[in-house]
């Protein structure tokens, strides 16, 4: 590219094409496989229900939910949100409100039952329903989309990538304090079902490990110098205590807080971070490291 009418520009080289040590290559492509800036959703969780993609879940427990769904593996079923007073008899918006052509409620009725049972979580937190803030219309049509998208998403990547997020942690970007960001904490790999068209839909866990978020962990690393508990998917994880230990990792930081019950269904993908981590010469044997093998080694990557 001519700079000036006297002298051309060098092209830039290719760290793949430069004299570096192939671990440095290793790592500078490693580096660019993450995506640590706010538009990556398991560092920016979107909340709204007005999101098609997304589907924010009120009024539940995530230990619940965690027991019922990912250890029993029990199906669940969602719930529309009910409206405050004035909007029909059963606290559901009714075919001759205005407002039925609306997609999300505002302002959700409080709570009108007070049955818990014998450890005290009260009856609407240990069933299987998921209630949401959308309206009959809404839900339907919110399941519909995020039911299509799971298939094609699923057919075009050959990976599952529709979790239902138990618990976020709600931090403060670094560089601009009034932007406050949610990262999901713990995902489960869902699946939604139907029968027949008129049939409820479905949410089932899939046979599939649970996860936290990679992504997180790498960015409170680099970014932070935080170091994210210990995870093993296991069936004794216990969910409590792992909320309780990411509380504690963050605590030092102002504004943060660890969301246990902020709960949402949607779209998160983990393939650009697992090829970081496979990429990462520490998780090969020494035997047989990455940046020994041929392949690797070539003089000229493509």
């Amino acid at each position: 590219m001519v700079s000036d009418g006297n002298s051309l520009e060098a092209p830039e080289v290719s760290v793949f094409q430069s004299n570096l040590p192939v671990r440095e290559k290793l790592e500078r492509a490693r580096t660019e496989l993450l995506d640590l800036s706010a538009r990556n959703r398991l560092l920016n969780m979107p909340r709204s229900s007005k999101n098609a993609r997304t589907m924010e879940i009120v009024d539940e427990k995530s230990e619940e939910i965690f027991r019922l769904l990912a250890l029993e593996n029990k199906p669940f079923t969602f719930l529309a949100g009910r409206v405050a007073i004035g909007r029909g008899n059963d606290g559901n918006v009714s075919s001759n409100d205005p407002a039925a052509d609306e997609y999300e409620i505002v302002d959700l009725a409080l709570p009108d039952d007070d049955e818990r049972d014998e450890r005290g979580v009260f009856a609407r937190h240990s069933d299987t329903r998921l209630q949401t803030r959308l309206t009959p219309k809404g839900l339907q049509k919110r399941l519909l989309d995020l039911y299509f998208d799971a298939r094609t998403l699923e057919e075009e990547q050959g990976v599952n990538i529709l979790f239902l997020t138990l618990g976020a942690l709600k931090w403060v970007d670094p560089t601009n304090a009034a932007n406050i960001r949610f990262a999901p904490l713990v995902l489960l790999p869902v699946a939604l079902e139907r029968g027949n068209v008129g049939d409820k839909f479905k949410l089932r866990i899939r046979q599939e490990d649970f996860a936290s978020n990679l992504s997180l962990e790498a960015f409170l690393d680099r970014v932070h110098g935080i170091k994210m508990p210990a995870f093993e998917a296991t069936d004794s994880f216990d969910l409590p205590s792992y909320f309780a230990a990411v509380t504690d990792a963050v605590s030092a930081k102002l504004d943060w807080a660890v969301l246990d019950n902020e709960i949402s269904l949607g779209f998160f993908s983990f393939a650009k971070f697992l090829m970081y981590r496979d990429l990462d010469p520490d998780n090969w044997p020494a035997h047989n490291q990455i940046s020994e093998r041929a392949l690797a080694r070539t003089s000229r990557w493509r």
